[in-house]
């Protein structure tokens, strides 16, 4: 964590479980995911934001081909709504500083997503239950293989470097 960081947020206090998204090994479209699903939590959080439009918008932009990319990292979204009970931490979208990070809470999110896309299930219900605190983990895995599907698979590095630079 930069003193960068705190100086654009001074209200917030990282966590020091909060990683820099640049070194998580995030695809494209896992980047996008996170981006679109950040706007979602927000909506829920904060709904006088509208931000879920601002998720389908983002959708649009970056899975253009794959138009309902959106609706199912909302139903993912939704999955571990219904079975995780305790708060659920996630950093602002439209917060520089802040989405340069990934709280804990999010990368439980997108490792679920990683381990079903390269075919680990036992390690996507390892970070499923960990995500869920021990409930019910069934519509979370299923909802992200159907997001998996759509999103296709994982990129090679060399590609990944090549779309990332457009993602903006």
């Amino acid at each position: 964590m930069s003193a960068r960081h705190h100086k654009e947020c001074p209200g917030r206090n990282p966590s020091g479980k909060e990683l820099d998204i640049a070194s998580s090994g995030y695809d494209h479209a896992e980047l996008c995911t996170l981006e679109v699903a950040r706007y979602f939590w927000q909506s829920f959080a904060a709904p006088e934001t509208f931000s879920w439009l601002l998720a389908f918008e983002k959708s649009e932009a970056y899975f253009k081909t794959r138009a309902n990319i959106g609706l199912r990292i909302l139903s993912a979204v939704q999955a571990k709504r219904h079975s995780r009970v305790s708060c659920f931490r996630f950093n602002n979208p439209t917060c520089y500083a802040c989405a340069s990070l990934i709280t804990e809470h999010e990368r439980q999110f997108m490792e679920i997503l990683r381990a079903v896309r390269t075919g680990r299930p036992g390690l996507a219900q390892t970070h499923a239950m960990l995500l869920c605190e021990g409930n019910a983990t069934q519509m979370l895995i299923r909802r992200m293989r159907a997001l998996a599907k759509g999103l296709g698979p994982r990129l090679t590095e060399r590609q990944n470097t090549v779309s990332k630079a457009h993602m903006h």
